[in-house]
């Protein structure tokens, strides 16, 4: 990593913020307001299909757990490298690795795993242990990426195709009940838009400080052109709306069998 000084830093994390901050994640005006809007649509749907004690298993700042309305106990585990690269605020209850869990088997009545396998050199290790913990009878919700750029480099090592995380799943015994696209054509072609553009912005604010300064004043003109591409997504979407093919993302309803 390059040198920064703590001005060039801070610099670099205000325009991070005022472009890609959290606190706009449900607005139109963030860069990643569609992909972000598909999944609060689908943990509505399925959050309160999670009840009793549930692992969120890479529970990173734990964006779902609002969502899990009807879980007695919850669990959040992380992974303690993965916590420290990422600044993560939130404390998880537990730290531990998806390929070895700290639990006993049929410990959970329910797993959510979103965003975390691709980042597995071995993804259906971690998959045989959330199987292992989860309950005859049990639910998980799973969320991995179909298309999407290189990212938290060099953990990055998969891609799923809807055959081939339905093809994991059932090696190891858990029954998959539903498979469904997170955006379409729309959302796909934005988001790799944006994800090239806003992280060029970030890397080019980090090495020249005073153009930096000039993108943090141009901040507008990019929230303003987040929120015009974010509904041309949303439009472009309707036209394969139920399409896999296209789906940047893929969330997975599965069920442990009862017998």
């Amino acid at each position: 990593m390059e040198p920064m000084s703590v001005q060039g830093k801070h610099l670099s994390d205000r325009l991070y913020s005022s472009l890609c901050g959290q606190e706009l994640a449900a607005n139109l005006l963030h860069f990643q307001y569609v992909p972000n809007r598909y999944a609060r649509r689908d943990i509505r749907r399925d959050g309160a299909s999670l009840t009793g004690r549930v692992l969120d298993l890479g529970c990173g700042n734990q964006p779902y757990r609002p969502y899990l309305t009807r879980v007695r106990q919850y669990v959040g585990l992380d992974y303690p490298p993965t916590q420290a690269s990422l600044a993560v605020r939130t404390q998880p209850q537990v730290y531990g690795n998806a390929r070895d869990l700290p639990f006993a088997d049929a410990s959970f009545d329910g797993v959510l795993c979103s965003q975390v396998l691709e980042h597995l050199d071995r993804p259906e290790d971690a998959i045989g242990e959330l199987q292992r913990v989860l309950k005859p009878g049990g639910t998980g919700l799973i969320s991995v990426p179909f298309f999407y750029n290189l990212h938290m480099e060099p953990h990055d090592h998969f891609r799923f195709t809807p055959y081939g995380i339905r093809g994991m799943l059932e090696r190891n015994g858990l029954l998959v009940q539903e498979i469904r696209g997170q955006g379409g054509i729309g959302t796909l072609l934005v988001q790799m838009l944006h994800n090239w553009l806003f992280s060029g912005l970030g890397r080019f604010a980090r090495r020249h400080r005073t153009l930096g300064l000039l993108l943090l004043l141009a901040s507008p003109f990019f929230l303003f052109l987040s929120a015009l591409d974010n509904l041309m997504a949303l439009t472009l979407d309707r036209l394969n709306r139920d399409d896999l093919r296209f789906a940047p993302n893929l969330w997975v309803v599965l069920e442990k069998p009862a017998a």
